[in-house]
């Protein structure tokens, strides 16, 4: 241990000899500790959020899409769906293909989604359950209503069910001008569960029949569930390599694109206001080093006179600052975990009656955090130094 650092410590832990020190030191202390628990609790909360965003689109999307790459309706030969099955990596595929319907309903026009999906749809999004509430009827489109829309479109399940009514189902041409409307008359077959923005915005029935209303045998989009350890990057160059450029192969993270580019952006703004409030809390630092220079003005004085380099006195209020600075991080560090862990547990805080604020503890905000006040605080030490020489000058 060097003789600098040994000094700081005494100068650190023990009593001051003018109370007003030990104040200003202790609110040094506080003001940064205060910073970093507010920059640490923030940015749990963000990955709290990024969590649940993943958490959320992990149900709403599937692993892998692959569309067409001007957005037509495709198909694919059963070879090549084999072929793509025979990836490894890959469980399974599902066939979808979705239309706008038009509906009048209760006095209330409705446009919304209608979902042709094949037997494989509820492998690849484990959360969709379809219930069946009677058979089909070949006459007509045999349709699943969402168990949340239920309150909303048919009020009246039991009187729905044996009432059919028209839909007007939207079909685009190549040339804009020959869209049009084909009507069809639909049986509710049965209700499906999925999340309840799913719920209220489709409809959803079988694609052989939805292919068979259209004339069509194409689909829309290919929906591919892969194995939890299979590198996603990997399956889509992969399903690039066999397609070719006329697809589209999306994964889940760049259907979120859009939301990591928001938060990231949000999460560098919080660093810059954070940053610069630590930089104002500073201050509190700066003048607790310069204070104390001036408390130990008498034994700066007996160092340098016993030979006591310039550089080893500056040491020691270095030391001091860097201690200060640590010991503000780390119970700043340590009360953001505990307020964290606790509401990670008992959602004390909620964003309304039954939402609780997403949070999650992570090494990485955490090793974030440390490093940027540190590295403040070690500049705001090293600065305060440059007073030592016109106070030790000055006092000779």
């Amino acid at each position: 241990m060097s003789t600098s650092f040994y000094i700081s410590i005494r100068y650190f832990f023990y009593k001051k000899k003018t109370n007003l020190v030990n104040i200003i030191v202790f609110l040094s202390i506080l003001s940064i500790s205060v910073s970093t628990f507010s920059l640490s609790t923030i940015l749990f909360v963000f990955s709290g959020l990024e969590n649940l965003n993943k958490k959320f689109y992990q149900t709403y999307y599937p692993d892998i899409t692959v569309l067409h790459s001007n957005e037509e309706d495709f198909f694919l030969d059963d070879n090549v769906i084999k072929k793509i099955k025979s990836i490894q990596g890959i469980i399974t595929l599902s066939k979808t293909m979705e239309k706008k319907v038009f509906f009048y309903y209760n006095h209330h026009e409705y446009f919304i989604l209608l979902k042709g999906v094949d037997t494989e749809y509820e492998k690849v999004m484990k959360k969709f359950k379809r219930i069946n509430l009677k058979n089909n009827r070949f006459d007509h489109l045999n349709i699943y209503v969402g168990w949340s829309s239920m309150v909303s479109y048919f009020p009246i399940l039991y009187h729905v069910i044996n009432l059919p009514f028209q839909i007007f189902i939207l079909d685009y041409k190549k040339n804009p001008l020959d869209s049009f409307f084909l009507k069809k008359k639909i049986s509710i077959k049965g209700i499906f569960h999925f999340i309840p923005k799913m719920d209220k915005k489709y409809f959803f029935c079988d694609l052989s029949e939805l292919q068979h209303i259209t004339n069509k045998k194409f689909f829309h989009a290919l929906e591919i569930k892969i194995h939890d350890k299979a590198n996603v990057n990997n399956m889509k160059n992969i399903l690039i390599k066999k397609l070719g450029p006329k697809f589209n192969v999306i994964t889940r993270a760049e259907r979120e694109k859009i939301f990591y580019k928001v938060l990231n952006t949000e999460k560098i703004f919080i660093y810059f206001l954070f940053i610069l409030m630590t930089l104002i809390t500073g201050f509190n630092l700066f003048s607790a080093i310069v204070i104390l220079q001036l408390d130990k003005l008498k034994e700066l004085f007996t160092l340098w006179s016993m030979g006591f380099s310039l550089y080893k006195i500056k040491m020691i209020f270095f030391y001091v600052g860097f201690m200060i600075t640590i010991f503000g991080c780390l119970s700043g560090v340590f009360l953001s975990y505990i307020i964290s862990l606790i509401q990670e547990k008992y959602k004390i805080f909620k964003i309304s009656k039954r939402i609780p604020f997403p949070v999650k503890i992570t090494i990485e905000d955490s090793s974030i955090v440390v490093c940027i006040i540190l590295i403040i605080g070690s500049i705001i030490s090293f600065y305060s130094l440059r007073r030592i020489n016109h106070i030790i000058y000055n006092y000779k």
